[in-house]
């Protein structure tokens, strides 16, 4: 068997790689789908991740075996050059092909937003989730979602939605319209229908009392208006969140358990990145739409009021991101410890002299960041599941954003005072390079591989980028010929070209294929650098593989 027969590739892997091949049998019924609604919330969501599959973790003997030999299973929704294609759950955007500072910082706009000008129905309160806000009608008829900043933190989490979903749609994940807008109040009308939630926890009608007072805690600009985050309401049929295990069984379409995609497991490096604690099904809606002629439910992240250093009610607390609601490891050492040990956060927020930066940054900065211990809400399995292939595809994506990419989307947050947008900006650039930095070590970080006249071209990212020496670096290189099932060892050697490898062309006439397997040294390094495989026939470069 050759070497790239030997990635793990499960029955689901295939039946699914299957089905993207013949849209024709799964699409020709797509007319008559039946797809059922997923029903979830913040407390399920809690229930189920912290306390249930915690519990049986290792009652799942496949999980039990890998933990004990420290093994993953590999992504099995990457294609045969080590990346993720376009699906219903992500689109290649700025890393396949540069966006334009526009379309970058434009994010996915369809329209101008809600037209402020005249009255606004408000249409029904929002109940779910840690930050309150209306559902609301303006007068073109179009339907959005506007969420407010606390009183005391103004421009906090109206920034944190608009600039974080404008990362992770220039990404590659589908996200709503975000935009800001400014509500004169006075034009804030409760539809005869709407209802809130007040304070004895019963649902009432809004009236226009209960939604002055509910105004009282709200952010008020100098002119009187309300500065608000407006989601527009996404087109199609409503099917309730994704989950990040296992699939909807209701639908032919998702062929493979969600921890097995990468792109779901990544998102633990993302949010890493932008500081986005609030990650789970809540946070996300399936939505059965028609484009191009067929029906399907494309996948949505949904909510970023709890990125960059915003949460509910105002800034982040000062242990978010570094232990889960329910994070019974963290909880174990205090006990211990009597509560003498002083955890890492607490030291964070102790040596920051305890005040965040401004109200409408929060808590934002990289004083101990880790981008191995970054700890969302829930402990998803898929982010357990990451692999280091996984974690270099994100970091790649991420470095793809140069630090112009990163101003130009911040100041999409349209703070009042220009020294919020850069200390958000430096915080994200400084951030950008450290997770660069840590996945970068963990993999042979090379890309664009091409294959012309006998000399296989590539770049070195972490040279590229500037974390590692040209002049301490080399490269170990074994060629593997193979004929039918059988292996030859070609040839070993090593390599300082920063940019090429030769080979000669004759092996590729010998051989049917031949496996190139590359390990990146750093000198004072050690020297247990994962590889990457590239796989060459008489017609070019026919597989990529970076070792899991």
């Amino acid at each position: 068997m050759g070497f790239f027969s030997r990635r793990k590739i499960s029955l689901a892997g295939v039946l699914a790689a299957a089905i993207l091949m013949t849209p024709g049998l799964l699409w020709a019924s797509s007319d008559n789908l039946k797809i059922e609604e997923h029903r979830t919330g913040l407390y399920r969501n809690v229930f189920d991740q912290n306390f249930y599959y915690e519990g049986v973790h290792y009652l799942h003997l496949d999980r039990f075996y890998r933990a004990l030999r420290r093994k993953k299973v590999r992504a099995a929704d990457v294609n045969l050059f080590d990346e993720v294609p376009d699906s219903s759950f992500f689109t290649n955007r700025h890393f396949r092909k540069r966006l334009s500072p526009e379309a970058i910082a434009g994010g996915a706009v369809y329209g101008p937003g809600p037209d402020t000008e005249k009255e606004i129905e408000i249409v029904q309160g929002k109940f779910e989730g840690l930050n309150p806000g209306f559902f609301i009608k303006d007068a073109r008829g179009e339907k959005y979602l506007l969420k407010f900043d606390p009183a005391d933190y103004p421009e906090l989490v109206t920034a944190s939605e608009v600039i974080t979903s404008r990362f992770y749609h220039a990404i590659g994940y589908n996200v709503p319209q975000y935009t800001l807008a400014l509500v004169d109040p006075a034009k804030l009308v409760p539809g005869a229908e709407a209802k809130v939630i007040d304070d004895t926890g019963f649902k009432k009608k809004l009236t226009r009392e209960r939604l002055e007072e509910y105004l009282l805690f709200v952010a008020t600009a100098e002119d009187g208006r309300l500065r608000a985050s407006a989601s527009r309401i996404l087109e199609g049929e409503a099917k309730g969140g994704f989950e990040f295990l296992g699939k909807r069984k209701s639908d032919s379409e998702d062929a493979l358990d969600h921890e097995l995609r990468r792109e779901l497991r990544a998102l633990s490096v993302f949010s890493a990145w932008l500081n986005n604690y609030d990650i789970r099904s809540h946070n996300s809606l399936d939505m059965l739409v028609r484009e191009d002629g067929r029906a399907f439910l494309k996948h949505y992240l949904i909510d970023f009021n709890s990125g960059l250093g915003a949460a509910a009610g105002g800034p982040k607390p000062p242990m978010f991101t570094h232990e889960h609601m329910v994070d019974f490891g963290e909880s174990a050492k205090a006990f211990f410890t009597l509560g003498w040990w002083e955890k890492p956060w607490q030291k964070r927020w102790r040596e920051g002299g305890e005040e965040i930066a401004a109200p409408a940054v929060g808590y934002f900065d990289n004083r101990y960041f880790d981008p191995g211990k970054f700890k969302t809400q829930l402990p998803h399995y898929a982010f357990k599941d990451l692999t280091r292939a996984d974690g270099f595809w994100a970091a790649k994506i991420i470095m793809s954003f140069s630090d112009a990419d990163i101003k130009g989307i911040v100041k999409t947050g349209e703070f009042s005072n220009p020294e919020d947008a850069e200390v958000i900006a430096k915080t994200l650039i400084e951030r950008r390079d450290m997770i660069g930095r840590y996945w970068f070590a963990r993999a042979t970080p090379l890309d664009g591989f091409e294959y012309k006249n006998g000399a296989l071209t590539f770049q070195d990212l972490a040279v590229q980028y500037g974390f590692e020496d040209p002049e301490k670096t080399f490269y170990a290189i074994e060629a593997v010929g193979r004929q039918g099932r059988k292996k030859y060892r070609i040839k070993e050697w090593e390599s300082r070209d920063q940019n090429s490898i030769s080979i000669d062309p004759g092996w590729l006439t010998e051989y049917e294929k031949v496996d190139l397997v590359i390990r990146a040294r750093r000198e004072g390094a050690r020297n247990d650098q994962p590889y990457v495989a590239v796989e060459l026939t008489g017609g070019g470069i026919t597989g990529i593989l970076h070792q899991d």
